[in-house]
């Protein structure tokens, strides 16, 4: 191996060569690596034979490049035939078919604008209550009073509101039940897991209908680690009085201990 290929061999491996420029200390005397064999010197430029340019496809002269193209009349008329059936096409006026635009489907179910009120009693209670916007009825007296007599009224309490739709778009189509479903289903699983309550109730038809992540077979349904309580809103028992007795024999049903007289 001489010199080259052993620097090459090290520079692919990663080793760095190093070559010092005098003798060191305590180093043993150097010696001449082998050369690699020297390469013979390029003898002058032979001219080519004929041979090879025979076999040469370069013009070597000026008389061997043509400079005016053959003339064939027969593909002359060809190409003019074909270039003026395209002019014609091009020129021809394209027959316009009217777009119409198809008119936008209606939603299958509509909904009606409605408002949720929520109210979390700390880990006892998620209550959502169906509202019909604009109605000035005494919604929080009543709700109090139901928690006073399940002695709650004392606990850490939130509120929140919402209304459907999110948004007010009135140019475009309205918003079907579905989606409606999608977004309060959502919320409510979403509200859960943040912060789990032992119930939850469904107070009125829209949450009953949109909020309820599984389908009410029953007045009460067990959904992960909380009931499901199905009752009539704050609005219908203001309305319809006679609705709080089988609310009060629902609760005392469901909360025995709560409701049990002092």
């Amino acid at each position: 191996m001489n010199e080259l290929q052993r620097a090459e061999y090290l520079s692919v491996l990663g080793v760095p060569s190093y070559v010092p420029r005098f003798v060191l200390p305590l180093a043993p005397d150097p010696r001449q690596a082998e050369l690699p064999p020297a390469e013979e010197a390029a003898g002058p430029q032979q001219p080519p034979t004929a041979s090879g340019i025979a076999h040469n496809p370069l013009p070597h002269s000026a008389d061997q490049i043509i400079t005016q193209p053959v003339q064939n009349p027969e593909h002359n008329a060809r190409v003019l035939d074909e270039i003026s059936a395209l002019t014609d096409q091009t020129k021809r006026p394209q027959e316009t078919v009217a777009v119409t635009p198809s008119p936008v489907a209606p939603p299958q179910h509509s909904v009606k604008p409605f408002v949720l009120n929520c109210w979390r009693i700390g880990e006892e209670l998620l209550a959502v209550d169906s509202h019909e916007p604009g109605a000035a009825l005494p919604l929080e007296a009543l709700f109090n009073n139901i928690l006073r007599a399940l002695h709650w009224h004392q606990l850490p309490r939130q509120q929140e509101r919402l209304q459907w739709p999110l948004t007010e778009n009135r140019f475009g189509p309205a918003e079907d039940a579905s989606q409606a479903r999608d977004t309060f289903s959502s919320w409510l699983e979403a509200s859960y897991s943040r912060m789990p309550v032992k119930s939850i109730w469904l107070m009125g038809s829209e949450a009953q209908d949109f909020c309820t992540p599984i389908p009410l077979e029953s007045q009460v349904v067990e959904w992960q680690k909380a009931r499901l309580i199905s009752m009539p809103s704050l609005s219908q028992l203001l309305r319809a009085p006679e609705l709080k007795r089988p609310l009060w024999n629902l609760l005392r049903t469901s909360y025995p201990t709560e409701t049990r007289a002092e």
